[in-house]
This record gives C-alpha cells, sequence and structure tokens, in this order.
C-alpha cells in the first residue's frame, strides 16, 4: 500500500489549510485574524514536524532551504500571537485580581500595533512557490516507499521520542519546553495513524498535556514580559512597581498549578 495513503494527504491537507488562512490572512484587517493566525501557525508547525520525519524516513534529505521562507513567516506571526495572548491573559488577571494593569496594557498595545505592522509585511512578501515545489519533491520521494515500512520506522522513531520526553519529564519544572517541544512531534507523527503507533488513551493523554503546557507557555512568556517591562520602565518609585512584582508572582504561582496538572497527563503518556 503506497505510503501517499498516510504520510502525503496530510502533508496535502496542513499546505491547503496554510494556503487558505494565508489568503484570508492577506485580505482581513487586524480584528478579524485571531483565529487565522492560530489555524495557519498550526498548519506550519504539522509541516515543520512532518518535514523533520520525512527527514529521518528518507535519509536525511535536505528540505530546509525550501522551508525557510514559511518559518520567517511563522517567526513573525508567532510574535504578534504572543503579544495577543498576553493581552487576553492581562484582562483575566486584572478582573481574578480586581487591579488594573495601566501601564503594562498600553505597552503591550503599542507593541501590539507594531506587530502587526510586521506581520503584514511579512504576508505581503511572503512567496508561496517554495512550498509548492517542496510539496512536489515530496511527493516525489514518496513514490514506490511501501505503508507498512514507513509505518514500522514511524513506530520506532515515536518509540525514541518518548524515551527523550520522559528523561526531559523527569525534571519537568526545568525542561517543561523540551517536554513539549517532543511531544509536539510525537503528537503530530502518531496523529497520521492513529491506532496503529499509539495506543488511544496514550495519545489523548499527549493532547490534554500539550493544552496544559501551551497553556503554561503564555503564561511563561507574560511573565517574561511584564518582568522587562517592570525592570527597563517602571523605576522602583513609582506606584506601579509593587503592583506589577505582585502580578509576576502571582503569575508564578499559576504556572506551577498549570505544571502540576500538566505533570499528571504526562506521566500517563508513558
Amino acid at each position: 500500500m503506497p505510503a501517499t495513503l498516510f504520510i502525503l494527504n496530510h502533508w496535502k491537507k496542513q499546505h491547503a489549510v496554510f494556503l487558505q488562512n494565508l489568503e484570508g490572512l492577506r485580505k482581513q484587517d487586524k480584528e478579524n485574524t485571531i483565529d487565522m493566525v492560530h489555524d495557519l501557525r498550526v498548519a506550519t508547525k504539522k509541516l515543520r514536524s512532518y518535514l523533520k520525519l520525512l527527514t529521518i524516513l528518507l535519509d536525511k534529505k535536505d528540505y530546509t532551504s525550501l522551508f525557510e521562507k514559511t518559518e520567517q513567516l511563522f517567526s513573525v506571526l508567532g510574535k504578534h500571537r504572543d503579544i495577543e495572548m498576553g493581552l487576553a491573559l492581562l484582562q483575566a488577571f486584572e478582573k481574578g485580581n480586581k487591579s488594573e494593569y495601566i501601564t503594562i496594557n498600553n505597552h503591550l498595545k503599542k507593541v501590539y500595533q507594531q506587530t502587526w505592522t510586521w506581520v503584514q509585511n511579512a504576508l505581503e512578501n511572503y512567496d508561496e512557490k517554495d512550498l509548492a515545489e517542496l510539496s512536489r519533491q515530496i511527493e516525489e520521494d514518496l513514490k514506490n516507499k511501501e505503508k507498512e515500512e514507513l509505518l514500522q520506522k514511524i513506530r520506532d522513531i515515536v518509540d525514541k521520542e518518548l524515551n527523550k520526553a520522559k528523561r526531559f519529564a523527569d525534571h519537568l519544572s526545568r525542561q517543561a519546553h523540551l517536554v513539549r517541544k517532543h511531544f509536539k512531534d510525537i503528537f503530530y507523527w502518531a496523529s497520521l495513524l492513529p491506532r496503529d503507533i499509539l495506543e488511544p488513551d496514550q495519545l489523548k493523554s499527549i493532547k490534554k498535556s500539550l493544552e496544559q503546557l501551551g497553556d503554561w507557555q503564555d503564561h511563561e512568556m507574560l511573565q517574561r514580559k511584564v518582568k522587562h517591562f517592570r525592570k527597563d520602565f517602571v523605576p522602583d518609585a513609582r506606584e506601579e512597581h509593587p503592583l506589577l512584582k505582585d502580578l509576576e508572582k502571582t503569575i508564578a504561582d499559576k504556572k506551577e498549578k498549570i505544571l502540576d496538572k500538566a505533570g499528571e497527563n504526562i506521566q500517563k503518556a508513558f
């Protein structure tokens, strides 16, 4: 059975999702782009992960150069999304703490406007021809590959990635980002043929832990932004200084709770 039935079809699907949201972003103003930015970034993450897998499966063929422009667009969109998520979390903390973080809020809104300008420029300059050529090359490289041969290789690769993730999970408070990184690849690869690569409950635990680790990451990025803003723009004598320091502690406490819950699901994945 040709490998195209489970690898190439997933690649083509995410390529189509990418192009659809790329076109949508080029037509919309920033007020209507939250879902499109998210969907385009998820599609890019999956394409990147499939490329990593294909590089291993196909004797380490280098596809990197044809994916560089897509990575650059992904990076710019990531900066925009980080600010967007930071503003949303900040609003939630204002409500929960019954406080107003006016200075950091205004600062992030200004940065948000700036990042949207970067996004517009990146969208305008992005050329999808390299991605189209990459898809053509992948289809050619997968010709005459057999499903069972590749499936067994993928099982072995996923097993190795799980072992790496387990080592990092033993030090979750310090290595949460690396656990998340490995789990993403494992989840995307195992989802190519869910029941043939990992057990459904195992895949479910990985998915749940990824959601929690993503939440942890959003809080981590906000905490860094608040700390950076406080140290660089708010003198110790200013009224906002202790308020922002308390906010940093609140975020840190929230992160710890999220990570505790994620740890439970992570252990179920092994």
